[in-house]
């Protein structure tokens, strides 16, 4: 892999990265406290809004407010990969009412609220910079989304793939990008065929859960779309220019 020329990214500037989707698996997002009602039965909620929320806030007093989105299946093995949660914006606890709810004050909206959408502790640390660093092991990843669910993503997009924590993968790690398959047309029919591995752009990773990662596209010659690959070859098997 060609030496990274991307610079470290500052925490200040990953912030917009709490807007990113999470993924959690089907049991602990059915488990968060859930927007319950709203005053004057109104169905949808922004900024300075009050709602009122049900279910176990273990202590904490500052939220995102998050909606389940999609499920995420790995593109090879079809195993469930967690449910991607959406951010929709920020809450804060004002008191507990005397029915057992927990009346919410939005804070910020990125998106409209409704009832039934869930809320999720806000992490205790700021996100701290990354700074990009080749992979220490050989990776083997499939993107399985495109964060904005666009069908294409190029340079500056946010892509996910089928690898997590549980692969030792990190945040800064550097994949580079390959397209899977390609169309090719003979005389007689259009069809799909292996092309050998070329790279066609670099992805960092910027968040890591258990079985999924998020990297940002640094580099892209050709658009990007789900089952490309993302991959770090063997360490020992990197060609000595890539290290000089």
């Amino acid at each position: 892999m060609p030496a990274a020329s991307a610079a470290t990214i500052s925490g200040r500037a990953l912030l917009p990265l709490l807007r990113l989707p999470m993924v959690l698996d089907a049991v602990a997002l059915a488990s968060a406290p859930r927007i319950v009602a709203a005053p004057e039965k109104r169905a949808y909620l922004g900024k300075d809004d009050q709602m009122y929320v049900q279910g176990d806030l273990h202590g904490a007093s500052e939220f995102r407010i998050v909606r389940a989105g999609r499920r995420l299946s790995d593109p090879a093995s079809k195993e469930s990969l967690g449910d991607e949660v959406i951010p929709l914006g920020k809450a804060v606890l004002q008191e507990q009412t005397a029915d057992g709810l927990h009346r919410f004050l939005i804070m910020d909206a990125t998106r409209e609220i409704a009832i039934g959408d869930r809320l999720m502790a806000m992490p205790a640390e700021a996100p701290r910079a990354i700074s990009p660093r080749r992979s220490l092991q050989a990776i083997d990843a499939l993107i399985v989304s495109i964060a904005d669910g666009a069908d294409l993503a190029a340079q500056h997009q946010i892509v996910a793939i089928n690898k997590g924590a549980r692969d030792r993968l990190g945040e800064g790690e550097l994949l580079s990008l390959s397209a899977a398959k390609t169309m090719s047309r003979t005389a007689q029919t259009l069809q799909l065929q292996q092309l050998p591995q070329e790279e066609c752009g670099r992805l960092m990773i910027v968040r890591v859960f258990d079985r999924v990662s998020y990297g940002l596209i640094i580099q892209a010659r050709e658009p990007v779309q789900v089952g490309d690959k993302a991959y770090a070859p063997q360490p020992e098997k990197a060609n000595t220019r890539d290290v000089e």
